[in-house]
């Protein structure tokens, strides 16, 4: 009984803050964000184990970023991402199943079309337990575009040799060339020329040495909207975490509106542990008509 009274206390003032934050999106912008949300699970055998105040921490970091479609990474399944949405009650969501402990998803605020397209499965490069990406539809007022969600291979602790870290390198160089390959032939065969591609990306733009971006950083089409943002978790890193557009979709960005939401401004260590490794990367654009494609 205790615990119920504490969550309906929280959920009542996660509702507030979501109303007051001056993050919230006026009705003439979307904000369009990722967010890593590390091992979310569904409760059972997790990795990283969260309690339901945990997921309700999660909700209300979500809710303070004003984000209107964030792109999700390392959710478990359609349960573990409801353990955070049933927090929510202004959004919905959904998830690939890849039949992998890491998928990708999406999570929306109600009244922004958002559907899914498909799974991009070359993105998983043929190779089992590489995670695929998710096509979605999203339209707000004047404004649709198309966005793919992704999550690309890491270059990890358990890639314990240089071999391994090479090939790690390899993969990602090769997704990176997909995107691009996906990008262009949309924007080639028209008529949706408003498109993004939004998620974890495993690499800084800046990189000069063993770079993996490359491929789309020197697209004529597509633009990196948040390379120079740092990251939450060292500020002398660049965010690996990326919000990419066509440059239609660049033309309606707010200016500056290119932000991270610091988890660890405004939680303790212990509990922005608690949420995720990463912060949610967010940029807001104008939905005021005529659409521009």
């Amino acid at each position: 009984m205790r615990i119920f009274i504490r969550l309906t206390i929280a959920l009542t003032t996660l509702i507030i803050v979501a109303c007051q934050s001056p993050q919230g999106s006026p009705d003439t912008t979307v904000t369009v964000g990722t967010f890593n949300i590390e091992w979310l699970g569904d409760g059972l055998d997790d990795k990283k184990p969260r309690t339901d105040q945990e997921c309700l921490l999660i909700a209300d970091v979500i809710a303070r970023s004003g984000a209107d479609v964030l792109g999700v990474q390392e959710i478990e399944n359609e349960g573990a991402l409801r353990r955070v949405l049933r927090y929510l009650q202004s959004y919905d969501g959904f998830v690939v199943d890849a039949g992998i402990k890491q998928n990708v998803g999406v999570i929306y605020r109600r009244g922004v079309d958002v559907s899914k397209s498909g799974v991009f499965e070359p993105l998983a490069l043929g190779r089992s337990g590489m995670r695929p990406g998710l096509v979605l539809s999203c339209k707000k007022g004047a404004f649709d575009w198309t966005m793919m969600v992704v999550h690309l291979k890491s270059t990890s602790r358990y890639d314990s040799t240089n071999q391994m870290r090479d090939e790690s390198r390899v993969m990602r160089s090769r997704q990176i060339e997909i995107l691009r390959s996906w990008s262009d032939s949309l924007i080639a065969r028209g008529p949706e020329k408003d498109i993004m591609i939004v998620g974890d990306f495993n690499d800084f733009t800046s990189r000069r040495q063993q770079a993996t971006l490359t491929a789309l950083l020197e697209s004529d089409n597509m633009a990196f909207l948040t390379g120079l943002l740092k990251s939450c978790k060292n500020e002398q890193w660049t965010t690996i975490d990326q919000v990419v557009v066509s440059k239609s979709a660049r033309d309606r960005m707010i200016k500056g509106s290119e932000r991270v939401e610091d988890i660890r401004s405004f939680l303790k260590d212990n509990m922005a542990d608690a949420v995720s490794d990463h912060c949610p990367v967010l940029v807001r654009f104008s939905t005021i008509g005529p659409d521009n494609d």
